[in-house]
């Protein structure tokens, strides 16, 4: 993602901008995104150290690239007191040919995220037209990214993969493991796990493993818990099926399509 408030930063080709967090580029980001004309651009506005994540930035940023050729970043961190006039004189200046802003029906901005859809409408200059998506509803409930989360965190990783219309993954660093799968068992990759990810209900899963540089996807059996007959501590410890991984890769993801085939807890 190009930084939005990079002081070089300057937007003459976008139309049309949709601004939101973006996280999981679900199913109502989808349709929402679907309202940009073909000169449209994304504007992500999120916290450059969100907790427990969807997608991480660089994730994001590939899936929002299915929808617009230019994919901006805007750090709260440092807008987050803005006012929300403040706030659109900033998109304006930024993005001086636009002709229509695109948002949800529940958008916030502005200090104290004292700003919403009438206030946005209000403060566009009569040539740019605000675009409201209204909720997108599944069963008569609004769709969110918490929901998702909500999902992810009791499991259930297949209806989580309907609503983000892909199977969530998680990403990071394989790193040494304690070395008892090559000798009594098979061998298996150790990821770390980051401090505030996002992760699925302790458990067995199913998983399919993807590593850079390679366009194969591997076949897997993925435990995520604690390791109760050794050290207790929380592991994320994945068997590759079917193949065999001499040297073990720098970095992995891990793909969650079914739900876990045994809850531990």
């Amino acid at each position: 993602m190009l930084d939005f408030l990079a002081p070089d930063f300057l937007d003459n080709t976008s139309t049309s901008l949709a601004i939101g967090k973006f996280d999981g580029v679900h199913l109502a980001h989808q349709q929402l995104l679907g309202l940009l004309d073909s000169k449209g651009a994304v504007l992500v506005v999120d916290w450059q150290r969100a907790k427990e994540v969807l997608t991480s930035f660089n994730e994001r940023t590939r899936l929002l690239q299915g929808y617009a050729d230019r994919v901006y970043f805007l750090p709260l961190e440092q807008v987050c007191t803005l006012l929300p006039d403040a706030f659109c004189r900033l998109l304006l200046s930024q993005c001086p040919h636009l002709q229509k802003v695109v948002v949800g029906y529940d958008f916030k901005f502005g200090a104290q995220r004292s700003g919403d859809t009438q206030t946005l409408k209000a403060l566009l200059p009569p040539k740019i037209r605000l675009e409201v998506m209204p909720a997108f509803k599944i069963k008569g409930m609004a769709l969110h990214a918490r929901h998702i989360r909500a999902c992810i965190k009791r499991g259930e990783v297949a209806l989580a993969t309907q609503f983000l219309t892909r199977p969530f993954s998680l990403e990071g660093v394989v790193i040494s493991g304690q070395h008892l799968g090559s000798v009594a068992l098979y061998p298996t990759l150790n990821m770390e796990i980051p401090p505030h990810a996002l992760l699925p209900a302790f458990g067995v899963y199913a998983v399919r493993v993807k590593f850079p540089n390679n366009p194969a996807h591997f076949e897997g059996v993925s435990f995520l818990g604690e390791r109760l007959s050794t050290d207790r501590h929380l592991a994320l410890e994945t068997h590759i099926l079917n193949a065999q991984i001499h040297t073990p890769p720098f970095y992995a993801n891990l793909f969650y399509p079914k739900d876990t085939r045994q809850r531990l807890f």
